[in-house]
């Protein structure tokens, strides 16, 4: 029997769990080489003799075909190990998974109701995926759509420029030369910074005056953000002040944080075209996945999947009042 007797899905399922991408293969590549540069999945390479025999082990034979075939199947990882590695470390991996899979035949191990029932596992995840593969395949994003994702969502595509300032807060009960400032010496501190900062003394200058290791955070060369990804306080500030200006100090027990706004930029259509079809293609995709679980008449046992009780509070190690 050969590869192509088993469905495609079959060996997906196969190789996710087998000896090929675990125990072996998959370690041999470098730890430092990097990833491919695209996520597709590289295309097959040519078969020049799809009927040849390459491979033997026992009485079974694997023809290139066969194999190209399951490098088709393997994850773009492993595809780019073999890329890069060549067909060897593939070839050992696979007769080494072929040897003890004879070995179990051998064994009678496929007739376990414990294989059947891993078997039935792999073909349920095996025909998942190629569903899922097949609802993403049909779903197209047109222009239009991109185009009205654009004007409904036109925040998300805002950037500001930003220098950040950290200043870090001495511990209550620290040592002497522990790293940070008192509360009163931490606002201090600030308060020079961001009144520099705001009479337009050079950032470079101001920097090299104030910053101080593991204590006053200050990079004069101004970082890009989008809106999300500061704390609620500075993220405010950075999309409202005008450009120059600098923001209040937003504070915990650890820190003291402020910027300064640098500029502002609105990033156009052509720029994100293909990061907002990437978002409505994820959109559309799951509302399909969402309507085709809506339709297919769902029961689940509440007892069965309630959710866990609350584990009790850990007693407090602190001595009561």
């Amino acid at each position: 029997m050969t590869i192509r007797k088993i469905s495609k899905q079959a060996v997906l399922a196969v190789l996710a769990t087998g000896i090929l991408s675990l125990a072996g293969f998959a370690q041999q590549a470098p730890a430092t080489a990097p990833p491919p540069p695209a996520p597709e999945k590289p295309a097959a390479a040519t078969q020049e003799n799809p009927q040849k025999v390459v491979l033997k082990v026992g009485t079974q034979s694997y023809t290139e075909g066969d194999l190209e075939f399951l490098i088709s199947s393997l994850s773009p990882q492993l595809q780019a190990a073999v890329a890069r590695q060549g067909k060897r470390p593939l070839g050992d991996q696979f007769a080494l998974m072929a040897v003890l899979s004879q070995q179990a035949e051998k064994d009678r191990l496929d007739a376990t109701g414990d294989f059947r029932e891993e078997m039935a596992l792999h073909r349920l995840q095996a025909l998942a995926q190629a569903e899922y593969r097949k609802m993403a395949e049909g779903v197209k994003v047109s222009p239009e759509e991109i185009s009205q994702y654009y004007s409904a969502h036109t925040s998300e595509f805002e950037e500001a420029q930003v220098r950040e300032i950290i200043i870090r807060k001495k511990a209550d009960g620290a040592e002497k030369d522990a790293p940070g400032l008192t509360a009163a010496d931490a606002h201090a501190r600030a308060d020079e910074i961001r009144k520099a900062l705001t009479a337009g003394t050079d950032p470079t200058k101001v920097a090299g005056q104030y910053k101080v290791e593991n204590t006053v955070m200050f990079d004069a060369e101004p970082r890009t953000i989008k809106r999300g990804q500061l704390v609620a306080a500075l993220d405010k500030a950075a999309f409202e002040l005008k450009d120059g200006a600098v923001s209040e100090p937003f504070e915990n027990a650890q820190a003291l944080a402020f910027l300064q706004v640098v500029s502002h930029k609105h990033q156009d259509l052509k720029e994100v075209s293909d990061d907002i079809e990437n978002t409505v293609h994820e959109q559309k995709l799951q509302a399909g996945v969402d309507e085709l679980k809506k339709n297919s008449n769902i029961w689940m046992d509440d007892q069965y999947f309630k959710a866990p009780a609350e584990s009790p509070a850990a007693p407090s190690s602190e001595p009561k009042p």
